[in-house]
């Protein structure tokens, strides 16, 4: 996906909900008995996106003559798994919603796994020929999978159905930490296997990866204060530096990691307030007799004087 289409999408993004900002929303109702924050449990699955889609790939060097050599070129197969994706945060109801009308917070975790195998010619030392010399194609694969923790923050926007239903838009961003990593690139992965491919080690490989990400998804009120969604999140944009590559730093190919997610929000109610009473508090001055005892001597002097 190119810059100006992610600059396009994000664009759309905030003018649709620009124009349908509001000083109330779908939420508004549960913060009058109900605290504005509360707990988000969520769970479902992830996975990459195009991860069993082949794609063409080649790599050419200019060799010290100045002509064009063929490191590899062939076909790349992935197969990616997907996994259960578990995760708890905060919720936040915005009072006055401009934009978002809540605002998420959340830790997730979550696998990652995948296959690449390549089935094409590759340069030496793995060259292969038959029997009267004619290069034949080689197949190698590597693998590669991961366990991270990621943190998500998160900007929403519900739109109304009825009065129990509702729609929702957002924007957010995740970065993740791998936490047990497991790759097999060196011996398999073409690029590798080329002096001149300037292709660092497996240990060079980052743990972290980060990106801005896109959310759209629908839910409905269970009952006051309870609320079940599901919601459906991709990658929209690989920030590097983070990932040199602008991608996930240890696969070839260029896939987009996405999760589907059922998330059961709890607001908690407000603390009740003291019951209300004609009388002032007894502690207080205007609990104090009308009529004191300074009151009633003058009272008195008074009548005296009269009589």
């Amino acid at each position: 996906m190119s810059k100006r289409t992610i600059s396009f999408a994000i664009s759309v993004i905030v003018l649709s909900l620009n124009s349908i900002s509001a000083q109330t929303s779908f939420f508004t109702p549960t913060l009058s008995d109900y605290k504005p924050s509360g707990w988000t449990l969520s769970l479902g699955v992830s996975g990459l996106g195009g991860s069993h889609a082949p794609f063409e790939d080649e790599r050419l060097l200019a060799n010290t003559s100045g002509a064009i050599d063929t490191v590899y070129s062939g076909t790349w197969t992935p197969d990616g798994g997907i996994h259960v994706t578990g995760g708890i945060g905060k919720i936040f109801v915005v009072k006055r919603p401009l934009l978002a009308d809540r605002i998420t917070v959340a830790v997730t975790g979550s696998r990652r796994s995948i296959s690449e195998t390549f089935h094409g010619r590759i340069a030496e030392p793995t060259l292969e020929t038959d029997v009267t010399g004619l290069p034949i194609d080689s197949a190698v694969t590597g693998a590669g999978q991961s366990v991270n923790l990621g943190i998500h923050c998160a900007a929403l926007r519900a739109f109304t159905l009825s009065q129990d239903v509702f729609l929702e838009l957002g924007i957010g961003g995740t970065c993740r930490y791998d936490v047990v990593s497991d790759f097999d690139f060196i011996s398999s992965n073409p690029l590798y296997l080329s002096e001149d491919a300037e292709f660092g080690p497996e240990s060079d490989i980052s743990p972290y990866s980060a990106s801005f990400e896109i959310l759209a998804g629908a839910g409905i009120m269970m009952w006051r204060g309870r609320y079940l969604r599901i919601q459906f999140g991709a990658d929209l944009l690989q920030l590097a530096p983070i990932n040199a590559t602008a991608k996930l730093p240890w696969l070839v190919g260029n896939y987009r990691p996405y999760r589907v997610m059922l998330h059961w929000d709890l607001f908690g109610l407000k603390p009740p307030k003291p019951a209300g009473s004609c009388a002032a508090p007894t502690h207080s001055e205007k609990a104090k007799e009308l009529f004191g005892k300074d009151m009633r001597k003058k009272t008195k002097k008074r009548k005296n004087k009269r009589g």
